[in-house]
C-alpha cells in the first residue's frame, strides 16, 4: 500500500490478504442515464463459471444486481457495471464517479464511534468510498486478532463467524450506506495473516469463509470485494486458488456485488490471468505517470478502470521527486482524462491512524482533489472517450515519459509532461488536461459548434473563458503555484 513504507509495504500479508474485495457487476442490465433520470438497475443475476484452479471449482462470475434495493433515501452507492463495461453505476442506474480514501486500519486502530466520525468527514469532503480491511491485522509489527475493544473475528474458526465482531462491522457498513460510502471490502484470501493470528487457513477455508460473507452481506448495498492488495506475481501461484476459492463461496452463497483484485505496482487486474473473467472491475495501481497504466487498462476493454492506488500524500514509497500536491492532482486529473472512472486518495498518517492523524484530514490537497472531482460531477463524464491516437490534441502532447529517478530508472510523476484528452463521441464535451506550461493545438473540426472554452483552474475550480481556436496557451501560474491547467469544452 502506497502509504506503507517500503519495509511494510513488502510484508507478505499486505502483498496478499486483502486481494478479496472489488467485487464486479458485469453486464447490468439497467441502462446509464444522466443524473436526474429514474432508470433502475436489474434485481436478477446472470453468472457464467470459470474452473478455479488447484480447487476443481467453479468461481461464478458476472454479477448484474443491485444486491438489495437502495431506499429512496439512500444517497448513490456503487450497484453495478454499465452495459458497455466502462463505468460503474448506483441503485439508480445512473453512472457514479468514484473518490476512495484507503483507511486500511481502522478496524485495527479505531472505536466504531471514531471511524463513523471519520466516514461522516470524508463525506462532507465529497468522498463516496472507502478501502477498508474487516481485520485487526493489517501486516505490521504488533498486530493481533483483536480489535481495540477486544473482540475477535472468528469463534476459533473461520467457519465460525464471531457474532460480535461482526456485528461491529456491521454497524461501520450502516453508517457508510446512510453517508452514500461505499465500502471496498478487503477481507484477505490467502493464509498469510489468518495464521499468523491462529486461524487454520486454506482453500477449503477459503471457500466456507466466502460463503459466511455471502449469508451475511449478500443483501446489503455499497459493498466492493477487493482482493490481491500488493499481490506480487511470485505469489500467484500459492495463493490464487484460495482466493479463488473465496470468491466462489461468495457467488454460490449469493452474492453478487462487485469483485477485483489489486496486484502490485505496475499493473491492472487483467495482467493475472486467472482473474480474467472473474473481475469486474479493472484497478489500476501505479507510482508512475498514471495515464499509461489506465490507458491500458481502458483499451483492453474489461471493466471499469479505477486508480485504486497510486502516490499517497506524505510519502513516496519508489524514490524520485517528494510527493506534493500537484503530484496528486496529477495522478487524478490524468486518470479522469484517459477512461478512469475513478481514484483512490491515500494520506501516510492517516490510513494507519498514527499520532497525530486527526491533523492531517483537512489538506489542501483533499480540498483540490474535492474541486477536481466536482468538475467532472459537473459534466457528462461518461461520455468522455480518451484521445489514444492524437487525433483532437494534435500537438504539444508532451513527452510520454518513462525513464527518470523512481527506483529502477523509472519516471516519477513528477517528471513526466504529458498532456492527455478526451472527448465525448458527438463533440459536445472535451476535456484537457495539460502538466505544464505550453502552446498546443487541438482539432476543432471534432467540437460541436455550440461548445465554448474554459481554462479550469486544478487548485481552486477558478474559470476563465476563452474562444474556441485551433492553438491554446497555458494562462501561467495557477492559484496553488503550478503550472497544471484543465481545458473544458462544453455549451455555454
Amino acid at each position: 500500500m502506497s502509504a506503507r513504507t517500503r519495509s511494510v509495504h513488502r510484508h507478505p500479508w499486505v502483498i496478499v490478504a486483502m486481494a478479496l474485495s472489488l467485487g464486479t457487476v458485469a453486464g447490468c442490465t439497467g441502462s446509464p442515464s444522466p443524473a436526474g433520470s429514474s432508470t433502475s438497475t436489474s434485481t436478477g443475476t446472470s453468472a457464467s463459471a470459470s474452473p478455479s484452479p488447484s480447487t476443481g471449482a467453479s468461481v461464478q462470475t458476472g454479477a448484474t444486481a443491485t444486491p438489495s434495493p437502495a431506499t429512496a433515501q439512500d444517497p448513490p452507492l456503487v450497484a453495478g457495471v454499465s452495459p458497455d463495461r466502462r463505468y460503474l453505476l448506483d441503485q439508480r442506474g445512473r453512472p457514479l464517479l468514484i473518490r476512495a480514501e484507503t483507511i486500511w486500519a481502522a478496524t485495527k486502530m479505531l472505536s466504531v464511534s471514531e471511524t463513523i466520525d471519520h466516514l461522516r468527514l470524508r463525506a462532507s469532503q465529497g468522498f463516496n468510498a472507502v478501502l477498508l480491511s474487516p481485520f485487526p491485522w493489517i501486516g505490521k509489527p504488533g498486530d493481533t486478532r483483536f480489535t481495540q475493544d477486544g473482540l475477535q473475528p472468528f469463534d476459533g474458526s473461520v467457519e465460525r463467524l464471531d457474532a460480535a465482531y461482526w456485528a461491529r462491522f456491521d454497524t461501520v457498513l450502516a453508517a457508510a450506506r446512510t453517508l452514500g460510502i461505499t465500502v471496498f471490502i478487503a477481507p484477505g484470501g490467502a493464509d498469510v495473516g489468518f495464521k499468523e493470528n491462529g486461524y487454520a487457513y486454506d482453500a477449503g477455508l477459503a471457500r466456507s469463509f466466502g460463503q459466511s460473507l455471502a449469508a451475511r452481506y449478500r443483501g446489503v448495498p455499497g459493498i466492493v470485494w477487493l482482493l490481491g492488495v500488493d499481490y506480487d506475481r511470485e505469489f500467484w501461484s500459492t495463493y490464487d486458488p484460495m482466493m479463488l476459492a473465496f470468491v466462489n463461496g461468495l457467488r454460490t452463497g449469493g452474492d453478487t456485488h462487485p469483485v477485483s483484485v489489486q496486484l502490485y505496482s505496475p499493473s491492472s487486474s487483467y495482467d493475472n490471468p486467472s482473474w480474467r473473467g472473474v473481475t469486474d472491475i479493472e484497478a489500476v495501481y501505479t507510482y508512475r505517470p498514471t495515464y499509461a497504466e489506465v490507458l491500458t487498462a481502458y483499451q483492453r476493454d474489461t471493466g471499469p478502470a479505477i486508480l485504486i492506488e497510486a502516490n499517497f500524500e506524505g510519502e513516496n514509497n519508489e524514490g524520485g521527486p517528494p510527493t506534493t500536491n500537484e503530484t496528486l492532482r496529477r495522478q487524478n486529473l490524468w486518470t479522469l482524462t484517459s477512461g478512469g472512472v475513478g481514484a483512490t486518495y491515500g494520506n501516510r498518517q492517516v490510513w494507519q491512524f498514527a499520532a497525530g492523524w486527526q491533523g492531517d484530514r483537512s489538506t489542501e490537497a483533499v480540498k483540490e482533489m474535492g474541486i477536481d472531482f466536482a468538475l467532472f460531477d459537473s459534466i457528462e463524464w461518461w461520455r468522455l472517450v480518451p484521445d489514444l491516437r492524437g487525433a483532437f490534441l494534435v500537438s504539444g502532447q508532451g513527452a510520454d515519459v518513462t525513464s527518470g529517478t523512481e527506483n529502477g530508472g523509472f519516471a516519477d510523476v513528477l517528471e513526466s509532461n504529458r498532456a492527455t484528452a478526451a472527448i465525448s463521441g458527438d463533440g459536445k464535451l472535451a476535456v484537457v488536461y495539460v502538466p505544464t506550461a505550453r502552446t498546443f493545438g487541438i482539432d476543432t473540426s471534432r467540437l460541436d459548434a455550440s461548445v465554448s472554452a474554459w481554462w479550469v483552474d486544478p487548485t481552486t475550480g477558478e474559470r476563465r473563458k476563452v474562444a474556441v481556436t485551433r492553438t491554446f496557451t497555458t494562462p501561467g501560474t495557477n492559484a496553488g503555484g503550478a503550472q497544471d491547467w484543465v481545458l473544458l469544452f462544453e455549451p455555454a
